[in-house]
Parts: structure tokens; C-alpha cells; sequence
């Protein structure tokens, strides 16, 4: 037994959890001694982040890699068998847009798990409290990247993973390119070949909830997909989700808006990408989105995305050289905005 499987037998009390857990993990993941943790932490004075859960510290590693350290408080029964649980389902995980998990603590009076940090925030702060721009390529390319990591999870992982809360706030950007990177999965869940789970627990974050779950819970990667049509409305109006009023959220306004016309649809997006030679594009992805629930997979929402960025840069009319022949023009062989580039495949 390695030390990984001890600690998941000390964390899950029942015997069949315990064998299905650890069957379903990798063990390639490190154990960090408390003493190491405060080392990488500075003993707890890199705070960059709390919530319910506890606190998340930025540390860096003895390699000189960056880490974030998530530092769980409360650890009652169903604490450890919920921090076994995020453990084990994101050490499954291996995909260039989820973030990489490094390894765990787990002590008497401390449970941590280290996962690689991304420097450039969430992409909730980033369209709701800064200034900075984003172009409508390096939008399609933010949901390729996220539509890819979710196909990878629904469909091409040995036991399918169900995230469970897919929002901005969980989309992580690097600083320079802002490539995009899923995180947290603490109420993520496995599946079992019948790709439904029933649950009674609350899963998701309001505003991005799939109706079906709300109403029967009843989990599918089909409740991603919602979740994802949610973010992906908010990635190109740039408008925050109504988490007090659910009967008027933002995915209610963005529907009625593709039924009302033309000029209220424009008026959703966000004026930076609203121009008249963008808009064939942002009504496709508007009638994407607003397709909710019926949405289909994450793999056929990336191809949607990935034929729109296609678009993207063969829209203009060719441009005519001086020797007499033609190319496209200047800006679309080297895109002014820096973090304009087609999706690594």
C-alpha cells in the first residue's frame, strides 16, 4: 500500500468507497509535510485568496516552481471525505487546460492540496474588474480551450469526471497569453457508465445551475454544458450573472434578445467586439449559447467555437500588392492584439 491509499482509508470510512477511490486514482502526485507547506508559504503569509472552504496561499516550491495551496479549515468527517474525494478526482486529470495538481498535506490538524498557480487571475475578475481589453478571437479561443478540457472529462477520460461548477470564477488565465485552465474541483463527481447521478446535494453555483438539476437532481455532463452556455454569454456580453433574481438572470435577457432582433441581440454584446463585421459571428455563438440545456456536448461546442474563429480571420476581402498579386490583408497575418492566436490543437 503507498502512502496515497493509506491516507484515502484513513479519510473514507466505508470499505467499497475506499477500493473505488483508490482504483480510479493516479499516484503520481507528491505528500507535502506540514514543515514543507510553511516552508513554501512562508508560513501562511502569501494569502491571495479564502472562501467557505478555507484560504488558498501562493507558495513556491524548492524548483523554483510557482504553487497555490489550498488550506481546507473544518475538518469534520464530511470534510475529509470531501477533500478525498477532490484529491483523487483531479489527480485523474491530466489536460493542458486544467490546472496540474502537484500534491496534498494531510496531517491532524491540516489538509491542503497543492496545485500548480496561474498567474494572470480568473476570468470572472478579469471581465468584471479590470480594464483590460480582450479581442473576439482570444474570447473563441478562451471557450476552445475550455470546451476542449470538458470533452476531455465527459468523453475520453477511463471513468467520465462531472465538474459541477463550471463558472468564471473557476477558469483560471495565464498573464501573458491568457490561455485558460479549469480549476477546483471540490464538488466534482465521478460517473458511472450510465453518464446520470442522482443527488440531493446542492452542486453549482446560482445563475449557472442547470434547470434540470434544479428541478429532478438529476447530474449529467449535460449540466456542464449548461453551465458553459452561461459562461460563454457572459465571456462575449461581458455582463455579470443576476445571482440575486434567477427569474431574470442573464441567460433569461441574452434568450429573449435573439428572439427580439437585431439591434437588441447587438446591445448584449459587449461594445468592444459588437461591430457590424463581427456580428454573423456573434449571432452564431449568440444561438449557441442561448441553446441552454440542449446544448448537446462539449465536443460539439468546441467545434462550433473553432469553425466561428475560422471566420475570425478570412472575413476581409483579399488586399492587392504592389508586385500585383493579392494577400490577405497585414492584420490577419500578424493580429494586433497580442493575445490573438488560433487554438494549439
Amino acid at each position: 500500500m503507498n502512502i496515497l491509499e493509506g491516507d484515502i482509508r484513513k479519510l473514507l470510512p466505508n470499505k467499497d468507497d475506499q477500493l473505488k477511490w483508490i482504483a480510479r486514482s493516479s499516484h503520481n502526485i507528491k505528500r507535502f509535510s506540514l514543515k514543507e507547506v510553511e516552508a513554501v508559504t512562508k508560513k501562511y503569509k502569501t494569502l491571495i485568496g479564502q472562501g467557505s472552504f478555507g484560504e488558498v496561499y501562493k507558495g513556491i516550491l524548492e524548483d523554483k516552481i510557482m504553487v497555490a495551496v489550498k488550506k481546507f479549515k473544518h475538518m469534520h468527517n464530511k470534510t475529509k471525505e470531501n477533500f478525498a474525494k477532490e484529491l483523487l478526482v483531479h489527480s485523474q486529470i491530466n489536460h493542458r487546460n486544467v490546472t496540474r495538481l502537484i500534491g496534498y498535506c494531510l496531517e491532524e490538524n491540516a489538509s491542503m492540496i497543492v496545485t500548480e498557480f496561474i498567474s494572470g487571475g480568473n476570468l470572472s475578475d478579469f471581465l468584471h474588474n479590470s480594464n483590460r481589453s480582450m479581442c473576439l478571437d482570444t474570447r473563441l479561443r478562451i471557450g476552445i480551450e475550455c470546451a476542449e478540457a470538458l470533452s476531455y472529462m465527459h468523453s475520453h477520460m477511463y471513468t467520465r469526471v462531472i465538474h459541477g461548477d463550471i463558472q468564471p470564477a473557476n477558469i483560471l488565465l495565464d498573464h501573458d497569453n491568457l490561455n485558460a485552465k479549469i480549476s477546483d474541483f471540490g464538488i466534482s463527481r465521478l460517473l458511472n457508465m450510465d453518464k446520470t447521478l442522482y443527488t440531493m446535494n446542492v452542486v453549482g453555483s446560482i445563475g449557472y445551475m442547470d434547470p434540470l438539476f434544479l428541478r429532478h437532481g438529476r447530474l449529467t455532463t449535460g449540466s456542464d454544458v449548461y453551465s458553459f452556455g452561461i459562461v460563454l454569454i457572459e465571456l462575449f456580453t461581458r455582463k455579470r450573472v443576476n445571482r440575486e433574481d434567477v427569474n431574470d438572470n442573464l441567460a433569461d435577457s441574452f434568450t429573449k434578445s435573439l428572439s427580439t432582433g437585431f439591434r437588441m441581440l447587438r446591445d448584449m454584446f459587449d461594445a468592444e467586439i459588437a461591430e457590424q463585421s463581427n456580428m454573423k459571428i456573434l449571432e452564431g455563438i449568440g444561438k449557441l449559447a442561448g441553446r441552454g440545456a440542449t446544448m448537446s456536448t462539449a465536443t460539439v461546442v468546441r467545434r462550433v467555437l473553432e469553425k466561428n474563429q475560422g471566420r475570425v480571420f478570412t472575413q476581409q476581402p483579399y488586399q492587392r500588392e504592389r508586385d500585383g498579386s493579392t494577400s490577405l490583408p497585414r492584420w490577419k497575418r500578424r493580429p494586433k492584439c497580442r493575445q490573438c492566436r488560433p487554438s494549439k490543437r
